[in-house]
């Protein structure tokens, strides 16, 4: 199976950033727990229209930087319509490669993205490379076991104890699950 067929459908791409999804999440205020500081530089991968990457633009302020990338041009064109402020950098990427350099980010978070990507033990690799000693990873992802039916195909679904195994594999010090409700899971990693 390709990324392209385990990849959010762009023409439900309103879903993403619409009321029902922002009462669920509050992303301000689930973003809240982390410590990002102004002035870091942030990578949001699968960013999709902006639905995290605003509130991470608020976070680190006008002088950091948060990257915005998505494997969608019309996801991408749709959030540049959104007018982000001017350190969110938009780029078109295919998952796994990010073309970001070596240890220039600060903080990666990948919200619903790990199991769309394959194969996801080089998207680790690649979050491992791009983060800076001591940064962290977060990953929010979909549980295999979830009790609801929201989300992708269950078979496309990775476990915290898979996507833990990809993460030290790729280097990382630690990886610790800090959420999770009844459909999903969230880890921290430190590089």
């Amino acid at each position: 199976m390709t990324s392209d067929e385990r990849r959010f459908d762009p023409q439900k791409m309103r879903f993403l950033i619409g009321p029902e999804r922002q009462a669920r999440w509050d992303p301000p205020r689930f973003l809240a727990r982390f410590d990002i500081q102004p002035g870091q530089s942030v990578l949001d991968l699968g960013s999709g229209p902006g639905f995290w990457s605003l509130p991470l633009a608020e976070m680190v302020g006008p002088a950091g930087i948060v990257w915005a990338l998505d494997a969608s041009p019309e996801i991408l064109e749709f959030f540049a319509q959104r007018q982000p402020p001017p350190q969110v950098r938009l780029r078109h990427v295919e998952l796994p490669q990010t073309e970001l350099p070596d240890a220039s980010q600060d903080w990666i978070w990948a919200a619903f993205v790990f199991h769309e990507v394959t194969p996801p033990g080089q998207l680790a690799s690649e979050m491992a490379r791009v983060l800076k000693d001591s940064g962290k990873a977060v990953i929010l992802d979909w549980r295999p076991d979830a009790a609801g039916s929201a989300g992708p195909p269950r078979p496309h679904r990775l476990s915290v104890e898979q996507v833990t195994q990809y993460m030290l594999e790729s280097g990382f010090k630690s990886v610790t699950q800090t959420w999770q409700d009844e459909d999903n899971y969230l880890l921290e990693a430190v590089k």
